[in-house]
């Protein structure tokens, strides 16, 4: 098993495990956050230059570039000093006291979500970062309370997605005005037999690094409210049974939204397993069946 942070020194490490790595809650599992609750509908305090733009930076090498969300003004004191990793260790919050060097803007979060939705590499938000020296040759980093990601919306599908809008073509079927009408909120994510290697034993590894990232991935994705809210996830590959495994109960970060699965014999499939049955003939009567099921699941 590696040390802790030994991950942020490999060279094909991909960002999600960096962005995990820089969760406070990874190292401290039993440490309390500074916020109750987060949703889409909170007001958030974001950290935003002299033009009013939300900031977008990195420290040191083993950082990734992120935007910066505070719960509480008070909470900015974090960034002005460099903690140590013993600092952290200790006490939390390290600095409540308002910074002078950050310039805030009060949002909603889910607002704040879609600002961000023409960056197509899929931005993280940091929540309540912290600037740590991590010591040795990791550098420094923000850790931070919580890690989200923003939907790109792809103008071509106008589909909001969490993967490659090259995979995206299909999305085309379901035509933006029919999603408008239903005022379904629906956001993509899509595994395709073209990303994997063929030969066995390199093909169950990616399997397992992409179910790890998108344990990881959903569970941070704020989706608006709507008359449904999913976060649909489309599942193309030559193995029912690699599908399978793809197909479990994600918790969503909004309480009113859920995860269903597209198969690629076009089953509609919730997280337990159960098969949502619907009429393809027309887009009706396939977003009926989901918004009831919905319903009747938070009922």
């Amino acid at each position: 098993m590696k040390t802790m942070f030994e991950e942020l020194k490999e060279k094909k490490t991909p960002r999600w495990k960096h962005l995990r790595n820089s969760l406070l809650s990874t190292h401290f599992p039993l440490r309390r956050g500074s916020y109750i609750s987060l949703d889409s509908y909170k007001l958030v305090y974001v950290w935003v230059d002299e033009n009013n733009q939300p900031v977008k930076k990195s420290i040191g090498e083993n950082d990734i570039e992120s935007y910066f969300v505070f719960t509480n003004e008070q909470l900015t004191g974090q960034v002005d000093i460099v903690n140590t990793f013993e600092d952290i260790q200790t006490q939390l919050p390290i600095n409540f006291a308002k910074s002078k060097n950050v310039k805030l803007k009060t949002m909603m979060l889910g607002e704040f979500i879609r600002e961000l939705d023409s960056d197509s590499k899929i931005p993280s938000i940091k929540v309540n970062p912290v600037r740590v020296d991590l010591g040795g040759d990791f550098g420094e980093i923000f850790m931070c309370e919580e890690v989200l990601f923003a939907p790109y919306y792809d103008p071509t599908t106008k589909k909001y997605l969490l993967t490659d809008p090259d995979m995206a073509k299909a999305l085309l079927a379901i035509r933006e005005k029919d999603q408008h009408r239903f005022g379904i909120e629906l956001v993509f994510y899509m595994i395709s037999e073209r990303e994997l290697p063929e030969e066995k034993e390199d093909r169950e590894k990616a399997l397992r690094r992409r179910l790890e990232e998108m344990a990881f991935v959903l569970p941070r994705v704020p989706i608006k409210r709507g008359s449904g809210s999913f976060l649909t996830v489309i599942l193309n590959l030559d193995n029912e049974i690699e599908e399978s495994a793809f197909i479990r109960e994600y918790k969503m970060f909004d309480n009113y939204s859920d995860p269903l699965f597209v198969t690629s014999s076009f089953k509609l499939m919730t997280g337990q397993l159960e098969e949502i049955h619907y009429d393809g003939e027309q887009i009706d009567t396939i977003f009926k069946p989901m918004i009831q099921w919905q319903e009747n699941r938070h009922a």
